[in-house]
């Protein structure tokens, strides 16, 4: 046996030491613990200079501060979710009319049978009462339902606080709806709520007039003035004063989803109920109402499900993609934004992957600053244009046309190092985006063998241009973040490649230098 011999310094100073830095790791955990507990989190101890420094956080050595410094982590460059953006106002919710005004005695309708007698005669509770027994719905399971009573259930439907309460009126109107669609000898089409009707009932909820009808250069045949107008009874004109009250404190989750889901029934038994310039504005509608901030959290099957309705209802469709595409893409300015917008097209539909593909091009032009081209047609849509996208997708240029951008602001024309690095996450997270919507142009279709070399080309402007420009880091997760998508999106590409054959006469592609 080789015994191997060392040297060991074990001397009283350094005892000494080490017991103080135990006891000091001691106190530092113990403040941090306390911090936790007064939910300051674990970063209160490393400020410096604030209101609630306290000498203990001075006493701090620099060695130290820039040992944490040095291994702090950026992880909220990036985030998980779009931002969004306040559609729905609260406290002007129920200005029109709410569930205490809604009168069926005001509508006009003269009630022949005895059950419409009865509820002519009711007051505002009792008629609500009336119909989530079944009384309308055993009512009109023979006769068609008049226009006025269905209004008034699509109103009161969308602005009644009781949740129960909107899903039954939702029932009675859906199956009323059903029943009169059966009546194939009545010479009038089943009733469907018009685009005044639609936007009374989310303006009524808090919503904008320039949020719902936000383009310019498309516009309905009304305005907010007579929309209001048109919408409210004598009754309640009349019953307008200063104690008005908002009837939402939260949003309406139920009553905003029970007008989507009757609106997805009305397009689907009735697909002539709407004009191509009114599908255009329905669309634009929910599309703007998708990004309200509170519906982040909430799966809008309902709002795809009408999406669908309306995009395969709409007669010139082959027409109305660029002004479609065009419409949804000014609908916000912030990247992540738009990325949502392109992710709430079904992509489970040929004209919904049609939409998909040809909206995520003109925005990546967009996010790019190219001048507007023409939107490609996505029946014959070259998979080759996404090359040149790619070339100008590098962070390192990205950073340095925001760094040239930033510069030009600023008196002096200089920046400190803070502002540089805040505008580097700012470019991995526009670079994040953009390669996010590569990945919804190349993977929402099945491409021929013909453009599987274009597939091998992308694959090496990806590396070239986006891969290697990238320097993982450590502290820095948002690099990390970038890199795993590129990694994901090369993956989807070879899937795509092994499944295309290859050129007629080779059993490999080889690579070929760019020219």
């Amino acid at each position: 046996e080789h015994v191997h011999s060392g040297t060991y310094s074990n001397t009283l100073e350094r005892l000494v030491k080490e017991m103080e830095d135990t006891q000091r790791l001691d106190e530092l955990q113990q403040q941090l613990q306390e911090d936790i507990r007064q939910g300051r989190g674990i970063k209160s101890p490393l400020r410096v200079g604030g209101e609630d420094s306290t000498d203990d956080e001075d006493d701090l050595l620099e060695e130290h501060r820039e040992f944490i410094k040095k291994f702090s982590i950026t992880v909220d460059a990036i985030p998980d979710h779009h931002p969004g953006e306040e559609i729905f106002h609260f406290l002007s919710s129920g200005k029109i009319f709410n569930q205490y005004t809604l009168d069926l005695r005001d509508s006009g309708f003269i009630g022949q049978s005895a059950v419409e007698k009865l509820i002519l005669k009711s007051g505002k509770t009792d008629q609500i009462f009336l119909t989530t027994q079944g009384f309308l719905t055993s009512a009109y399971h023979y006769v068609q339902c008049p226009v006025p009573v269905l209004k008034w259930l699509f109103r009161m439907m969308s602005i009644h606080t009781d949740c129960i309460v909107s899903v039954q009126i939702l029932s009675t109107l859906m199956e009323i709806t059903i029943k009169n669609d059966t009546f194939s000898d009545s010479p009038l089409w089943p009733w469907v709520p018009s685009l005044s009707d639609i936007a009374a009932v989310f303006l009524n909820m808090g919503v904008d007039f320039r949020s719902l009808f936000p383009l310019e250069n498309l516009q309905p045949d009304f305005n907010e003035d007579s929309l209001i107008s048109e919408t409210q009874t004598a009754s309640e004109k009349g019953s307008e004063d200063t104690s008005w009250k908002p009837i939402f404190s939260t949003l309406p989750e139920t009553n905003i989803l029970n007008v989507v889901k009757f609106l997805g029934l009305c397009t689907s038994i009735h697909p002539e109920g709407y004009q191509d310039r009114e599908i255009m504005l329905l669309i634009l509608m929910l599309f703007k109402m998708s990004l309200e901030k509170q519906l982040k959290e909430i799966p809008l099957v309902d709002f795809q499900s009408l999406l669908i309705n309306l995009m395969k209802n709409m007669r010139d469709w082959n027409t109305k993609v660029p002004e479609l595409c065009l419409g949804i893409n000014a609908l916000s300015s912030h990247p992540h934004n738009l990325l949502w917008l392109v992710q709430l097209v079904p992509n489970w539909t040929a004209r919904g992957r049609q939409l998909r593909q040809c909206l995520s091009l003109v925005m990546i032009s967009k996010l790019l600053d190219e001048k507007q081209e023409d939107v490609p047609n996505a029946n014959n849509l070259q998979i080759s244009v996404l090359h040149r996208y790619l070339v100008q997708m590098k962070p390192s240029d990205l950073l340095k046309k925001m760094v040239l951008r930033r510069k030009a602001q600023e008196p002096d024309g200089t920046i400190d190092d803070s502002v540089h690095l805040e505008l580097e996450k700012q470019a991995y997270y526009l670079t994040y985006i953009l390669l996010h919507l590569v990945g919804e142009v190349s993977c929402s279709h099945s491409f021929s063998s013909g453009q599987r070399k274009h597939f091998v080309l992308l694959c090496g402007a990806l590396e070239k241009h986006v891969k290697c420009d990238i320097r993982e880091d450590a502290r820095l997760f948002y690099r990390t973040k970038v890199k795993d998508l590129v990694a994901r999106i090369h993956g989807k590409w070879q899937e795509i490649i092994q499944n295309c054959r290859p050129t007629q006469g080779q059993l490999h592609d080889f690579w070929v230098p760019d020219s």
